[in-house]
């Protein structure tokens, strides 16, 4: 190799790693946080420790799977506290005999595509004050906004706050939510 060529060469390599190092990270909105696109959703999930709680119950539902795949998704993630408020009933579903149960729970906390918080207030103000959704469990939730409260109803009335960042991976996005959404069943 010449030595024009080797300065060339070296001038084009300096140049990407200028770049590399002047790239300023993305800014999040008050509504989104930004986690490495890279991560699955399960990963980003299981790295939250106010999320522990979903995770073994995804877990103990054989649905890690889904979003540790190349699907994407939106869970309405219910946080620790959440699922601490169903007492018993809430320990049960962690049982052999329940996992249908819970499996049933659980999809209906997921819906199809990547949304964040911020792509649902754009829905809500477009849906003239709500945004309905159709979840996984073939049921629908219904977004809408609480002062700016994010706040999510099932079809049975059962309503969550959506609370705190949007978690996105590359794969999906979780709001974190302040109840888990009970069927009427």
């Amino acid at each position: 190799m010449t030595f024009a060529k080797r300065g060339a060469l070296a001038l084009v390599l300096s140049a990407f790693t200028l770049a590399a190092c002047s790239a300023e990270p993305e800014e999040a909105s008050d509504t989104q946080a930004l986690v490495n696109q890279n991560d699955t959703l399960i990963a980003a999930l299981s790295g939250d420790d106010d999320l522990s709680t979903l995770s073994k119950a995804l877990e103990r539902a054989q649905l890690t799977d889904l979003f540790d795949g190349p699907g994407s998704y939106t869970l309405i993630a219910p946080n620790d506290a959440a699922f601490e408020t169903l007492g018993e009933a809430g320990q049960g579903l962690m049982e052999d005999e329940q996992r249908p149960v819970l499996i049933g729970l659980l999809r209906d906390h997921v819906i199809v595509g990547h949304l964040t918080g911020d792509d649902i207030r754009a829905a809500i103000a477009d849906g003239d004050g709500s945004a309905s959704m159709a979840t996984a469990g073939q049921g629908n939730v219904t977004f809408t906004l609480d002062g700016d409260a994010l706040v999510v109803r099932n079809a049975s009335g059962s309503e969550a706050r959506i609370v705190g960042d949007t978690i996105e991976a590359g794969n999906g996005a979780a709001l974190v939510a302040d109840a888990v959404l009970v069927p009427a069943s």
